[in-house]
């Protein structure tokens, strides 16, 4: 009975922790500081201010204006000359409907015509910019799976190879996904250009979130299993922003978005797909980092003799990592 409670008392908690944060992060799509370019001062810029919040950007023209929403700087953005909103389609689901309907609404007021540009458009094959989501899901899941069940085999938290052993295994599993997503369901277009730079980078999204699982599982046993999950699932996966946009999250998952894997993956092959590679440095630096770095604990843990105050609990019980790793991920 006993078991039986603390089994249910993990679950509360983890449902607890789950509703709060997929609710907090998602139930008021409200924006904040949305980035939002301006070639000048304008009545109607001001007006919207009044209900969006906004982080203006200045530009001398249109072609400046646009070129930055190609960079992902901004969402989009008003030229004040000719009256026109630009709206940079791949940057956010929610800001093509509600950025123009703001400036209609503030034109019928002050009785000043609008027209309005769609640039940066989602192709035929992602009409909504739902892939990147889906598929860094897929490789988070993979990648703690993955790092859950060569732990399992080896019977230890950090076995000898087994670094090389996940870096093998991130490779052909995102050579698969890759297979399934581009040249088998054509999900994402220009599969011929896009295979290549997707492949590696799936296989950085998956090491990285393995690396992670491996580290934390060599300092905590089957319970790094656990906090990964809460990591990548529970708060890592709301903070992307989803196809609505980081700028449609609270201040809190904007902040801690560009420090977990998820937000990082998303934008990396979003950008790669729908903005020609552009503002990818910072994803890949972060990425790359848990990747290394915990490729190096985990050798360290594996080798060296750091954690001898745990004895003979490095040892995994496999029917206790089982029931953990079967968390469903959400």
């Amino acid at each position: 009975m006993r078991k039986v409670l603390v089994g249910l008392l993990i679950a509360l908690v983890m449902g607890t922790i789950m509703v709060t944060t997929y609710v907090s992060a998602n139930h008021g799509v409200v924006a904040r500081n949305l980035p939002w370019g301006v070639t000048g001062s304008s009545a109607l810029t001001s007006a919207v201010q009044q209900d969006v919040s906004m982080k203006i950007y200045p530009y001398a023209d249109q072609a400046d204006l646009e070129n930055a929403a190609g960079q992902t700087t901004i969402y989009g953005g008003f030229n004040a000359q000719t009256n026109t909103v630009v709206i940079s389609e791949a940057a956010s689901l929610w800001a093509p409907g509600v950025m123009p309907a703001e400036y209609l609404k503030a034109s019928r007021v002050l009785g000043q015509p609008v027209h309005f540009s769609v640039i940066n458009t989602l192709p035929q094959e992602d009409p909504e910019g739902v892939v990147p989501g889906l598929v860094v899901f897929v490789l988070m899941v993979a990648g703690y799976l993955g790092s859950t069940m060569a732990m399992q085999r080896t019977g230890k938290a950090a076995a000898h190879l087994r670094v090389t052993i996940m870096a093998g295994y991130a490779v052909v599993a995102s050579l698969v996904f890759n297979l399934i997503v581009g040249p088998g369901l054509h999900a994402y277009p220009e599969v011929g250009a896009n295979f290549w730079p997707l492949w590696g980078e799936f296989a950085l999204v998956l090491l990285a979130v393995a690396m992670l699982t491996g580290t934390l599982q060599s300092l905590i046993g089957p319970l790094g299993t656990l906090l990964t999950v809460v990591l990548v699932v529970f708060l890592g996966n709301p903070s992307t922003g989803g196809v609505n946009g980081t700028a449609y999250l609270p201040a809190f998952w904007q902040f801690i978005g560009p420090i977990l894997p998820p937000w990082n993956g998303v934008t990396l092959i979003r950008n790669t797909l729908y903005f020609h590679g552009n503002s990818i440095t910072q994803q890949l630096i972060v990425l790359s980092l848990y990747v290394v770095v915990g490729a190096i604990l985990m050798t360290v843990f594996g080798w060296g003799r750091v954690l001898w105050w745990r004895g003979p609990k490095n040892t995994i019980d496999r029917a206790e990592e089982t029931g953990i790793a079967a968390i469903p991920p959400g």
